[in-house]
């Protein structure tokens, strides 16, 4: 059986609740963490960060969007006037489609009709394309992420600063999403190493400090 991956992450729990009904009723298989009991690298309880995600199957992103979407109702009237998706230009709203596993379902739906005003359609081919590009993309931070690691705890051993500067990287290093919010670059056990060596680090400039200076 393939390893559950993350298919979605949401900040609000009640909405994680109904994307969960959604793929009950349709017999499709998943697993929620809960990202707040998850490693925090900033020390810092900050609520804003915590997150829920929904795994599932790979095999399964095509059917658990189509489901989804299908689902989840949209109201254009309902919809606050500020909201951003309005002031998205028309390469935006097709990467908000393409990219749908990055967004909640509503906010594809609305993606969709805002193009389908201007005549408009993002084509099945075109997201399938996008999405094969974002698992090459994946498989090649994977490689680079453990190149990363051995790299890092190499040059801690060592005394290095290298390792140091390696191990904040790791902790801290953030990348901006396409809806503004900043997230992680590396996993939570990749920087759950770079705190293990941080402390390696630390410890092997010291002896590295008192027997050679």
């Amino acid at each position: 059986m393939s390893e559950f991956k993350t298919f979605m992450s949401v900040t609000d729990a009640v909405i994680a609740e109904e994307m969960i009904q959604i793929l009950e009723a349709h017999k499709i298989a998943y697993k929620l963490q809960d990202t707040s009991k998850d490693f925090d690298a900033s020390f810092a309880n900050n609520g804003a960060k915590d997150s829920f995600l929904i795994m599932l199957n790979p095999n399964d992103f095509d059917k658990a969007s189509v489901v989804l979407e299908e689902n989840t109702k949209l109201e254009i009237d309902e919809i606050d006037s500020q909201h951003p998706l309005f002031d998205f230009s028309t390469e935006e709203l097709k990467d908000v489609v393409k990219n749908y596993d990055e967004w909640h379902p509503a906010d594809v739906k609305l993606a969709k009709h805002l193009l389908e005003k201007e005549n408009i359609v993002v084509e099945k081919s075109e997201i399938k394309e996008q999405q094969n590009q974002k698992k090459i993309v994946a498989h090649a931070q994977e490689k680079s992420s453990l190149l990363t690691l051995a790299m890092g705890y190499i040059f801690c051993l060592v005394g290095g600063i290298a390792g140091i500067g390696i191990a904040i990287f790791l902790m801290t290093g953030k990348r901006t999403m396409p809806d503004g919010t900043k997230k992680y670059i590396y996993s939570k056990s990749d920087r759950a190493h770079g705190l293990y060596m941080l402390v390696a680090g630390v410890i092997g400039l010291l002896i590295f400090t008192f027997n050679y200076l």
